[in-house]
């Protein structure tokens, strides 16, 4: 009964399914920052070609954190209403298209494998370099890496400015975005993970906000 009226309700099902997503995209962040084989000073694409079982995990558990935050910020815009819906409604529309263009771009990693496993490492690298044509930065990686870090951030904003959750939730979006960039660039571990930890702890309280949330709040957003 439980079962059939979780998948017969479509406030039930969408409601769950946006909360959970919350969790489960920054806890897949996490996981993949931990798995990646990368180690400061060493070379990322020679990493990836001798680690290449821990790079394809690494790689999917990326793909898939960005992936499953897009239900999750639907269901953040589904809430907002009058107060922040302006910014709510392109700030999504941003997003998710952010989010989509950024998990394709981790494709880029399994191809590092193999080119760096077969050619030498120079000539991998230039192949590599010859591959960002103007069109793959300007429509794919430019669009991706903005519209999902700035998005998510203003997303969240609009969440608390329609009085949804309070004004922690922008500030751990953004604390734990720039913490997890500057550890990811830098490839300090403590900071690539501790990023998406404040993540989790953010997108995880409002995750579990929303799946405990009363079906006619979320029908209404009121």
């Amino acid at each position: 009964m439980i079962v059939h009226r979780f998948f017969t309700n479509p406030d039930i099902f969408r409601r769950t399914a946006a909360g959970v997503s919350l969790i489960l995209a920054p806890l897949c962040l996490l996981l993949g920052m931990a798995v990646d084989p990368t180690e400061s000073g060493a070379d990322e694409a020679l990493a990836y070609a001798n680690n290449p079982a821990a790079t394809g995990v690494s790689a999917t558990l990326l793909h898939y954190a960005w992936i499953l935050w897009v239900p999750g910020v639907i269901g953040l815009v589904h809430l907002v209403r009058r107060k922040g819906v302006v910014l709510a409604n392109v700030a999504g529309a941003v997003t998710v298209l952010g989010l989509i263009n950024f998990s394709a771009l981790m494709v880029s990693d399994f191809f590092d494998i193999v080119l760096f496993q077969r050619l030498p490492a120079a000539q991998a690298e230039q192949i590599m370099q010859d591959a960002a044509q103007p069109a793959m930065v300007a429509a794919w990686q430019m669009p991706g890496m903005i519209g999902s870090f700035l998005g998510l951030v203003l997303v969240s904003v609009a969440y608390a400015w329609a009085g949804r959750a309070g004004w922690w939730f922008p500030a751990g979006v953004l604390v734990g975005m720039l913490v997890w960039l500057f550890g990811a660039s830098s490839w300090n571990l403590v900071l690539g993970l501790a990023g998406p930890v404040v993540l989790l702890l953010v997108f995880g309280a409002v995750g579990v906000s929303l799946i405990r949330m009363d079906d006619r709040e979320w029908s209404s957003a009121t």
